[in-house]
């Protein structure tokens, strides 16, 4: 991280730079909000440098005190509580930490609590060692990165201004013009992304009215299409680009909460390049206050710091996304942070195959055991139609000339749910016929079977079955674990 020979660095770790001054870094997240802290995290635990100014009090310990742990909440599943293991799949792995951590703490009380600038700064935190309260928490997890320089925090930049520089129709945000709120002098702060993590996007408002025009984001998230998405499905609208799962409240359902996935695309304004909308994606007014949740602050932030820290690595968003495969390699990226993706109701954070069973159903291979439910059902049995619905919907290595399709066996009808994916399994000869005419579609698959059909689709590393190879079922779990490797390699090429 560069920045200019006229900047002051104050105790506690502060930078206050000096009138005119111009800071140059890597990225730059303005915010309070709580996106702007868990993104500031993400890229930090990324290895990313970032610059932080928070433009405003911070009150993260407040806004959280306010959402509280008994509020009343409901299961996916109309007319039951939610449960702590529901309750706890929705939420990252970081957050779930971060959560046990602050039922543990006292809050600090008016009088004893830090300045803004105190609360976030290591110094402080080392002269009261035995301070107690949950503002603890956020000053323990950035005070090493203040210490190593890998994040600078300026905590009293108002924004006034947003720079850019525009060839033909493409827009390049590249600078933020700051007023300190004590001593109203300006500085500016040049960076190659920009995070607006402020609560009521200021920097993309100020950005419309400098371009003046509207600048609206490549996917503008609105109530008909999300509710019609919810009537297919119960995971609604599922985006090949999607970075996070928040949740609603179903408006024709009064209670009940949805998952509603975030695509990334909805983070980035049409034509303009190094700037991401964070804590308010594009969405109708109906829908922003979906996003003012603490909760879904967190996730939004995280989410979003991890594609900052992604793109950082490769020069811009831009980069990012011409990179082959982005989308696969980004959501695993977040998936392995233990940040869920793709919302199941009974698979949690510390299941062992968490991340084969979101990729896979990221990729549209094994999703839900049924559409009206959220409930993968892991230990569930794999039938045969289910195992050649999941071999046709792999991607293909290379698009075959004519696609062969055998004429349907005896015991599966042109009704069939996988009448189409069974007739090409047999006709592909992925699959064998119980004898000459019948295929058994609802007979269950043994994990040797699965082995000896696979066997050809793995990388050559792979020599040993994944599962062990003997006459046990197969179960739901198994399949995607089985199937993970083979979707790695062809969205590796």
């Amino acid at each position: 991280m560069s920045v200019a020979s006229r900047l002051t660095v104050k105790t506690r770790e502060v930078f206050r730079p000096a009138h005119r001054e111009t800071v140059f870094c890597e990225t730059l997240v303005v915010g309070n909000s709580i996106a702007a802290y868990t993104a500031i995290l993400a890229i930090l635990q990324a290895g990313g440098q970032v610059c932080w100014a928070q433009a405003g009090p911070l009150n993260l310990a407040k806004t959280l005190n306010q959402q509280s742990r008994a509020e009343s909440r409901f299961s996916w599943r109309q007319g039951r509580r939610i449960s702590l293991w529901e309750d706890a799949t929705i939420m990252s792995q970081s957050q779930q930490l971060f959560w046990a951590n602050w039922q543990r703490q006292p809050a600090l009380s008016a009088s004893s609590a830090p300045s803004s600038e105190a609360a976030l700064s290591s110094a402080a935190a080392a002269r009261s060692p035995a301070t107690p309260g949950r503002e603890v928490q956020f000053r323990q997890a950035i005070a090493p990165y203040l210490q190593s320089q890998q994040l600078m925090l300026i905590p009293q930049g108002r924004p006034m201004r947003v720079l850019y520089s525009q060839k033909r129709d493409q827009r390049r945000v590249h600078q933020v013009v700051f007023q300190e709120a004590t001593t109203q002098q300006r500085f500016q702060i040049h960076a190659r992304l920009i995070l607006d993590a402020t609560t009521d996007g200021i920097l993309q408002k100020d950005l419309t009215d400098a371009a003046d025009s509207v600048l609206i984001p490549e996917l503008k998230l609105t109530v008909d299409e999300t509710m019609a998405a919810f009537k297919r499905a119960a995971q609604g609208a599922v985006f090949a680009d999607s970075i996070a799962v928040v949740l609603m409240l179903d408006r024709d359902r009064p209670g009940k909460f949805r998952p509603l996935s975030v695509p990334l695309r909805s983070l980035i304004l049409q034509d303009t390049e190094g700037f991401l909308s964070v804590s308010l994606p594009g969405c109708e007014p109906q829908l922003r206050s979906v996003f003012q949740h603490p909760r879904t602050q967190w996730t939004l932030g995280e989410a979003a710091g991890q594609v900052a820290a992604k793109a950082a690595q490769l020069g811009g968003i831009v980069a990012l996304r011409s990179q082959p495969n982005w989308q696969w390699t980004l959501q695993q990226t977040l998936v392995r942070q233990g940040i869920p993706v793709f919302a199941f109701d009974d698979i949690a954070l510390d299941d062992p195959d968490f991340e084969a069973i979101q990729m896979v159903a990221i990729a549209d291979v094994v999703r839900t055991a049924r559409r009206r439910d959220l409930s993968f059902y892991p230990e569930t049995p794999v039938t045969k139609a289910v195992l050649a619905s999941a071999l046709a919907r792999l991607p293909q290595p290379a698009a075959p000339a004519t696609v062969a399709v055998a004429p349907p066996p005896s015991d599966v009808t042109v009704y069939h749910w996988a009448e189409q994916a069974i007739r090409a399994a047999i006709a592909q000869q992925t699959m064998p016929l119980e004898d000459e005419q019948a295929f058994a579609p609802s007979k269950v698959i043994s994990k040797r079977l699965l082995w000896q059909i696979l066997q050809p689709l793995y990388p050559a590393n792979i020599t040993t079955p994944l599962v062990t190879a003997d006459e046990t079922p197969v179960r739901r779990r198994h399949l995607s674990r089985s199937l993970y490797p083979i979707l790695n390699v062809r969205f590796a090429r």
